[in-house]
């Protein structure tokens, strides 16, 4: 029953997500169940098995996993706001989560399904892992269970298209611009049931990277600069920091230079809800912490990381 769960794989999603896998990495030849349709409802896999060469992530030194996207790392816990997305479950349209990397967040969402619903109907889709990086789907197609599927697409402009109980974008708005993130807003808001739940999380102006022996980092005194000078705009960070040429000749938790973005954004968490407002949301929950993925070392001021929870409004 409920809406039909329509995935594109030709689409491509742009997000950005932690844990990579770095060139020269070893792979290993799998075979696994592949999506072929064009529009997929409740039974996501097809009965096709290919083989294929399925990446190997690389640690970081703080516990997450390079990204093969080369936007940093997929962070070493899920996402702080994992229990507001997986308890919005309707039991019908699944759970979403945009920027899936190597899948923690899904995995997870999958096993906790499990325990507190029961095994999945036969061709039911319970969660969908969405990314930009086939190596992260591919991975993910290879280690979830049959509930969990894949779609390859790009936000803002080729979401995947879908009736979500519940979305979770996180650390991946920070990768864009601040007109991409309301186009996204605007997408999630459609794509949710009514009653839906979308659960953001991005980076700060005030999350550390690479704290030196004075407690300073460069990266955040930029971000915190840029993001202060523009206070009264929409999005008074969105010009973007650039982390390869802020940390040229130095490791940050020892990826390679190219592995860091060339832009980001910092974003606040007053700045997310006020755009899920923009966008129709009712924010339930705004707050900023530090990031539980994160070494203690990267902590500042108990800011670090943006948080907000909101909700389609149900309209009589």
């Amino acid at each position: 029953g409920g809406d039909p769960v329509l995935l594109h794989p030709s689409f491509t999603l742009g997000v950005f997500i932690s844990s990579a896998v770095v060139v020269g990495q070893p792979h290993r030849r799998v075979r696994r169940r592949a999506v072929r349709s064009a529009t997929v409802h409740t039974a996501a896999v097809s009965d096709t098995v290919e083989e294929m060469d399925l990446p190997t992530p690389h640690a970081t030194s703080n516990g997450g996993r390079m990204t093969n996207n080369k936007k940093g790392m997929e962070m070493s816990t899920t996402s702080p706001l994992f229990d507001e997305w997986v308890q919005a479950f309707d039991g019908i349209h699944p759970l979403v989560d945009i920027g899936c990397a190597w899948g923690k967040n899904v995995f997870e969402a999958a096993k906790v399904l499990a325990k507190t619903r029961g095994p999945p109907a036969a061709t039911a889709v319970r969660v969908m892992a969405c990314d930009c990086d086939e190596a992260h789907l591919a991975y993910t197609r290879a280690h979830a269970p049959p509930d969990v599927a894949t779609a390859f697409a790009r936000v803002p402009d080729a979401p995947p298209a879908v009736t979500a109980s519940s979305i979770l974008i996180g650390e991946v708005l920070h990768f864009v611009e601040g007109h991409a993130i309301d186009k996204t807003l605007a997408w999630a808001h459609d794509a949710l049931v009514p009653g839906g739940v979308l659960c953001l999380t991005a980076g700060t102006p005030w999350a550390k990277f690479v704290p030196g022996a004075s407690g300073m980092c460069p990266i955040q005194a930029v971000a915190q600069s840029l993001w202060e000078a523009n206070q009264g705009k929409d999005w008074p960070g969105s010009q973007g920091v650039n982390h390869q040429e802020l940390m040229a000749g130095a490791s940050l938790f020892n990826m390679p230079n190219d592995q860091l973005p060339t832009y980001l954004h910092p974003i606040a968490a007053e700045d997310l809800s006020r755009a899920c407002e923009r966008a129709g949301f009712e924010v339930l929950l705004k707050r900023e912490q530090i990031h539980p993925g994160w070494p203690p070392a990267s902590a500042n001021n108990g800011r670090e990381n943006a948080q907000v929870v909101a909700r389609k409004v149900v309209r009589a």
